[in-house]
């Protein structure tokens, strides 16, 4: 569950960033919103155990989206 999810969460920020750059605002608002929640469902699920360097890497990858898409 941990690596299939962590997967999804990462293509979850791909999708948006995608969604961005086709100026898909409605998408880019949906892909965010369920990544959130996939997220939530995720550190809730596993807590304490949670990969650190993993959750560090998403987070780093969350705040380059909109500056990379804002620089197109």
């Amino acid at each position: 569950m941990n690596e299939a999810t962590l997967d999804a969460l990462h293509e979850d920020l791909v999708s948006f960033h995608d969604a961005l750059d086709r100026e898909n605002f409605a998408h880019a608002g949906d892909l965010l919103a369920a990544h959130d929640q996939r997220l939530r469902e995720y550190i809730d699920n596993v807590g304490q155990q949670s990969p650190l360097q993993v959750l560090r890497g998403l987070l780093q990858l969350q705040h380059r989206v909109p500056a990379g898409s804002s620089a197109s």
